[in-house]
């Protein structure tokens, strides 16, 4: 008897926490839940080649409402089921080899990408966006792919956004 007491004082403990983290994300009994953030916070150069795709981490946070994006990881976490836009932009400081491609990925899942390669042309720049539905705990991140680079300095030119629609 008193380890059920004991495992259901832990569950209450943690449903308590996870209202009061689902309180924070509302206002008015509406979910706000939107972010914003570049790539560097400091310096300049490419960020790249790997030998695997890589979690890009947008690490200079304009905006973090409701805390689902992790510029620790780069990853964005659905803490509200509902329809998300995503939107993202990627920078190429060319170089001869290797060019750029980027993806924007739900669950280790291909969404959309956006890629430039080799020429005679410099600083090339795209972009691409999405609108998506999500559940609780569906993770949303950019992956630069494999032997692949981008550019990006004071100017911001990688920026990854992303906010709730409507919440389902």
């Amino acid at each position: 008897m008193a380890e059920k007491i004991t495992l259901l004082e832990t569950k209450l403990l943690k449903t308590e926490e996870e209202v009061l983290a689902l309180r924070s994300l509302t206002a008015k009994g509406k979910s706000e839940v939107a972010f914003s953030a570049a790539l560097r916070d400091t310096g300049s150069g490419d960020i790249g080649p790997f030998s695997t795709g890589t979690v890009l981490k947008y690490k200079k946070v304009f905006s973090n409402h409701g805390n689902s994006y992790n510029p620790a990881t780069g990853i964005f976490t659905a803490q509200v089921s509902g329809t998300y836009f995503f939107r993202y932009s990627m920078f190429n400081n060319l170089q001869a080899t290797p060019s750029s491609v980027t993806s924007l990925m739900k669950n280790g899942e291909r969404l959309t990408s956006v890629w430039d390669t080799a020429g005679t042309d410099s600083h090339d720049m795209g972009s691409n966006a999405v609108v998506i539905p999500l559940t609780v705990g569906d993770n949303v991140y950019v992956e630069l792919q494999a032997n692949r680079t981008v550019f990006d300095d004071s100017m911001n030119y990688n920026t990854f956004s992303g906010f709730l629609l409507f919440d389902t």
